[in-house]
């Protein structure tokens, strides 16, 4: 199991706890008739999430007060929530569950981390995540992808080209059709369905090649210590 203390640079596992944390220590949070946390819950969150400053910042600046939805990445992180028995909605408030309180121990943060992982990348529809295009190969055929990345970014290894490595053709064919300019790029994409996640949690890290805030093609990427102690495959039969 991974330890809390392995987990620092796990955004969304990080999140995921300040959550439960503060729904827990409140007694839960409101929620509005549309179903989302309010104003107030989300304008705190934004405070104490893991997130980079440039997109607190800018989320501050272009809004005047602060939705859920303004907080892409909480509004995502209470439904995965919701999604995997964490966080229930019972008489018009956000509540942990019973299972949530056991998986907040110290010693359950491996248990936590992955249910989490699953119920994203399982249960979550991640045209949610990137729904900027279309591509619901990605998600399909993911664990074909993961393995790839296992054998080929166990070193600083660039983004440029790498979709065309990592996604088995009909994905791949798929992302290419998705695309709808010559100013995209399939590294975007990638990016948005496969690689920030696993950034998010901690299963890679990157080297940026230039100043956009997002992983972008002049960027490298490698394995984390974690993603050998997560994620396993069998070696192929020689």
């Amino acid at each position: 199991d991974l330890p809390l203390s392995e987990l620092e640079r796990a955004s969304h596992f990080q999140n995921a706890r300040t959550l439960l944390q503060m729904l827990v220590e409140e007694n839960g949070a409101p929620a509005t008739a549309a179903g989302n946390l309010t104003r107030s819950f989300a304008g705190r969150m934004l405070e104490v999430m893991h997130m980079p400053d440039i997109s607190r910042e800018s989320t501050r600046r272009f809004n005047r007060v602060i939705n859920e939805a303004d907080v892409r990445d909480l509004q995502l992180l209470r439904e995965v929530c919701q999604m995997g028995g964490l966080v229930a909605r019972r008489q018009k408030r956000f509540r942990a569950t019973a299972r949530a309180r056991a998986l907040l121990a110290d010693d359950q943060a491996g248990a936590l981390y992955r249910h989490l992982f699953l119920t994203f990348f399982r249960k979550l529809d991640l045209r949610d995540v990137f729904y900027l295009r279309d591509v619901p190969g990605i998600q399909a055929t993911l664990a074909v992808t993961l393995w790839r990345l296992d054998l080929l970014a166990r070193d600083w290894t660039p983004v440029r080209g790498l979709a065309e490595l990592v996604l088995l053709p009909l994905a791949l064919e798929q992302l290419r059709a998705a695309m709808v300019s010559e100013y995209e790029t399939e590294e975007w994409i990638l990016s948005g369905y496969v690689l920030e996640p696993l950034l998010d949690f901690g299963l890679i890290e990157r080297q940026k090649g230039d100043k956009w805030p997002g992983l972008g093609e002049k960027d490298t990427i490698r394995l984390t210590p974690i993603w050998g102690r997560f994620l396993q495959f069998p070696l192929a039969p020689s």
